[in-house]
């Protein structure tokens, strides 16, 4: 039971933290430590010490010496890498989509689809990109390992995508998109389909230099740790 408590507080905690870092809640540079979220959640230190751990894995966290805990900068060279992965896996799991199709799946499509357009104009970028990956999510039946690998994975690319969606307001665009890939599964047309997939993942690996000069703090290698803990939206 205490080991059930245990993990149960821990994922808590990770799964807390990781929300608030993915949505910019808690902005690169944040300084956090491992006493001062214990004392916010109530918990002891030993759970929030592996939520610490697990987050570096993820390069979500990096450990300053002198310094603690950071927010990690978000760093273009990463998220190349996690695009790449994406960009990959997602192929790979659509193509076989296509082939094993199956007609059931597509309400399914076309319910996020109906999601995503109801936030159209709305500003609620957050959950427009929750939809946006349960829409993607459906493409790996199947494939549970590689949806995971690539969701944990893929932290630094996940907040490009949402500084793009604020700053360019594009979600009609990517409903748009959305859509005409829904088409080229539907046709069982797995040419046309991986063509759409690529260039609409690509599309969101957005300009270096717009996003370094708007958010100059945000980025790796463009400033000094600045921020103290600041837990915004954080949901505990």
């Amino acid at each position: 039971m205490t080991q059930q408590r245990t993990g149960t507080t821990q994922h808590l905690v990770y799964s807390s933290l990781r929300s608030s870092i993915l949505s910019l809640n808690l902005v690169p540079g944040t300084v956090i430590s491992e006493n001062d979220i214990s004392l916010r959640f109530k918990v002891s230190r030993t759970p929030v010490r592996e939520a610490f751990i697990t987050l570096s894995k993820e390069a979500l966290l990096k450990v300053i010496p002198q310094k603690g805990s950071v927010v990690s900068h978000i760093d273009f060279n990463r998220v190349n890498q996690e695009l790449f992965l994406r960009a990959n896996l997602e192929s790979a799991a659509l193509k076989q989509f296509v082939q094993n199709y199956n007609p059931s799946r597509l309400a399914e499509l076309d319910k996020y689809l109906e999601l995503q357009a109801e936030l159209v104009g709305t500003k609620k970028f957050e959950k427009f990109l929750q939809y946006d990956d349960q829409f993607h999510h459906v493409f790996f039946e199947g494939q549970n390992v590689a949806w995971e690998a690539m969701e944990n994975m893929c932290g630094h690319y996940h907040r490009i995508r949402l500084l793009t969606i604020w700053l360019q307001d594009i979600v009609k665009d990517l409903v748009k998109e959305h859509k005409q890939l829904y088409q080229a599964v539907k046709k069982r047309d797995s040419a046309k389909a991986l063509e759409l997939l690529e260039s609409h993942v690509h599309k969101l690996n957005t300009e270096e230099a717009m996003l370094i000069k708007l958010f100059p703090d945000f980025f790796a290698d463009t400033t000094e740790v600045s921020h103290v803990m600041d837990f915004g939206g954080l949901k505990i």
